[in-house]
């Protein structure tokens, strides 16, 4: 006789701000159209910092203990009813996307946008929606991407933010052949380099003030770099792109870095808004009037699983560079106040391998 399945799990619920606790939670049952996931690798985003650090992020505030997390993946363990795959024992990794699937932004293949979106681990939701720091999560089998032989668990948990990535170097038009500018060397913005370059752009620049950020991206297909708090910034920008960049990418999330991607856009470039900016950011319209520029917003991503999946397999992005360090599940909170303090830090995810 098989042992009888445990109706609980271990989960860390976020109370508010510096306050984690490991729990023992109810376990999820898949319901219709579903399957159960046994998360085996999960990384920590910055929004999931700033819920620890401060009980919210920006205007999402929770109205209860939640779960947070939304970058993993896992092995399918339970079905529920009417799912015929991925079948029990596949590797997967999750799309964290639970659109509605009916209204006009999901009907027009744009689920990013969707009203009624239900994103893991975010209070921007009543109640808010657990996420995947936890042992099992159920997820539509719809969202569940097998994973190629010899694709690591780690590597799956990378591809959301590398879905966001590429889902931003889809919204410029095309980077082939053209000057790059990428203002922010975080995990997004060193994400975004890799998919220019494997993308064929003619030269990627990354602009960030922190020396780590600026030799990885040096290390890792970068034409140059920029500090952005030398007196010679625009001097510096000048000779690696005279004229201006084509195309500009604003993944820091600062107003100055904002002004500066609008600043050294070339005449009739096109600059993508990345970074999450503070509600009231002042915005250089003058400059988007007599430049000409195209200004465009990158939400999340919409429909590049696949193709990330494909350019990693290929060889044509290589994701381990880009995670920093890996820690054992039960040290999560240990490993959120590293990522949140490491001034050397990328990627950190927890494993339950």
């Amino acid at each position: 006789m098989s042992a009888p399945v445990s109706t609980t799990m271990k989960a860390f619920v976020l109370h508010g701000a510096k306050d984690i606790r490991l729990e023992e939670v109810p376990r999820p049952v898949p319901g219709p159209g579903e399957v159960l996931v046994a998360v085996r690798a999960a990384g920590i985003c910055g929004s999931d910092l700033h819920y620890y650090a401060h009980g919210r992020c920006g205007n999402f505030i929770p109205t209860r203990p939640f779960i947070l997390g939304h970058e993993f993946s896992g092995e399918v363990v339970a079905h529920g009813e009417g799912v015929e795959g991925p079948a029990i024992g596949t590797r997967v990794a999750v799309d964290p996307s639970r659109a509605c699937g009916q209204c006009k932004q999901c009907r027009q293949g744009r689920y990013n946008l969707c009203p009624k979106m239900l994103y893991y681990g975010t209070a921007s939701v009543v109640p808010p929606r657990d996420g995947c720091y936890a042992e099992f999560v159920t997820a539509p089998a719809r969202n569940c991407w097998p994973l190629p032989d010899g694709f690591e668990y780690a590597w799956g948990a990378l591809l959301e933010p590398m879905s966001v990535a590429m889902h931003a170097v889809m919204r410029s038009g095309g980077v082939g052949g053209k000057s790059v500018l990428i203002t922010g060397g975080g995990t997004i913005g060193q994400m975004i380099l890799l998919t220019a370059v494997a993308f064929g752009a003619g030269k990627v620049v990354v602009s960030d003030i922190k020396p780590f950020a600026r030799e990885f991206a040096e290390k890792h297909g970068a034409s140059g770099t920029l500090d952005p708090t030398s007196p010679s910034a625009a001097e510096d920008a000048a000779k690696l792109s005279p004229g201006g960049f084509e195309i500009v990418f604003e993944a820091a999330g600062v107003a100055p870095a904002l002004d500066q991607a609008i600043r050294h856009a070339a005449p009739g470039a096109t600059v993508v808004q990345v970074g999450t900016l503070p509600d009231g950011t002042a915005v250089p319209v003058n400059a988007l009037l007599t430049k000409e520029l195209q200004y465009l917003g990158s939400w999340r991503f919409a429909n590049v699983f696949d193709r990330v999946i494909e350019m990693v397999t290929s060889g044509r992005i290589d994701p381990r560079p880009l995670i920093t360090k890996v820690m054992p599940f039960d040290n999560l909170t240990d490993a959120i106040e590293a990522a949140g303090y490491g001034n050397e830090m990328l990627k950190m995810q927890i494993s339950r391998i």
